[in-house]
């Protein structure tokens, strides 16, 4: 485990060559994105980065804070809905038409944890259910959409920053008891939020190896991370402003020694992921003892990095299984499927 005390250190050693210099955050306007956010630009390096939300006019006073605490910092506000692909593509497009290159693509939105009433029978415009989209369909748009820009940055100078991909999401969720037929979850009495929550990591973690282990892929550091359980506004939110973590955890099958951390600490621990060699490339040395993060093959460098709670790497047979048995290739194949039109 990587204790708190090692992650401040490691995030008080950070420089121009071990921070990003041009950046997207999807999903930054509140909670563990808005923490990461802060914590970047308060490390006071030159950074340009795109924050992308749905409300540009009540961001507005965060994005003048940033900017009187970093004047390096460049922010390009986007406006859109991410629930929907289309609003995706668009917003991607922006992005493409004025970038040579990214050094990090950060991608959080929420997850939708609500009662589950509230999560049956919600559909965005486009036919996927609501929680699903945001979490999955909308990040693998725009994941293999800026694939090449972070491939761009690719410099061969041993002292710069290694471009990355950092998903938070649920790595240590996946599952081999998939509904492989219905991976949309639309059959009655498949969708639930355990489900949900075990499809999604597994989709993500499936998909994400197979991207990272395309050859064009191999300088590019792609990572899932787990954050932990974090008491964000949005989490209390989707529980009615009422959230009893006991009751949360009961209901979401949350592990009792998952981490619960506060929003500050996740954005920390948010850096420390972003910056730190021990998840391979250039990044902040490791302290004397610690160990470099193995990805899910046991490898250096050539495949997916999935993080768990406690900053450390998972290393996941069940994904090779997937391969073996095919199911990852119906994941793949579905998943291109609803998502072609819109690459």
């Amino acid at each position: 485990m990587v204790s708190l005390t090692e992650v401040r250190a490691s995030n008080a050693q950070l420089t121009g060559n071990t921070t990003p210099r041009v950046a997207v955050f999807v999903g930054a306007t509140a909670g563990i994105g808005k923490a990461t956010l802060t914590q970047l630009v308060a490390s006071g390096f030159p950074l340009k980065a795109y924050v992308v939300g749905r409300d540009e006019r009540e961001f507005q006073p965060f994005l003048s804070e940033m900017r009187n605490l970093n004047p390096g910092a460049e922010l390009v506000f986007l406006q859109g809905q991410i629930s929907l692909m289309a609003e995706t593509k668009r917003l991607t497009e922006a992005i493409l038409g004025s970038e040579h290159h990214i050094n990090l693509l950060y991608v959080n939105m929420p997850k939708l944890l609500r009662p589950l009433v509230i999560l049956i029978d919600v559909e965005t415009t486009e036919g996927l259910e609501l929680a699903t989209a945001v979490a999955y369909y909308s990040r693998q748009i725009f994941i293999r959409r800026l694939l090449p820009l972070l491939r761009a940055a690719v410099s061969p100078g041993a002292d710069s920053y290694s471009p990355r991909i950092v998903n938070i999401l649920g790595t240590g969720t996946e599952t081999a008891d998939l509904f492989l037929h219905d991976l949309t979850l639309k059959e009655p009495g498949h969708f639930s939020v355990s489900s949900y929550i075990a499809h999604c990591g597994t989709m993500t973690s499936s998909c994400l190896k197979r991207i990272a282990e395309e050859p064009e892929n191999q300088d590019v550091i792609i990572i899932h991370n787990h954050p932990g359980l974090v008491s964000t506004e949005i989490f209390k939110k989707s529980w009615g402003g009422k959230l009893d973590e006991d009751a949360a955890g009961e209901s979401l099958h949350i592990p009792e020694d998952l981490t619960r951390i506060t929003p500050q600490e996740a954005g920390e621990r948010s850096l420390y992921v972003i910056t730190s060699a021990k998840y391979g490339g250039n990044g902040v040395p490791m302290s004397e003892g610690q160990k470099g993060g193995l990805s899910v093959k046991g490898t250096t460098r050539g495949s997916l990095l999935c993080v768990g709670d406690k900053l450390e790497t998972l290393q996941l047979d069940l994904l090779d299984s997937l391969e073996k048995s095919g199911a990852a290739d119906v994941i793949w194949d579905k998943t291109d499927e609803l998502i072609r039109d819109y690459l």
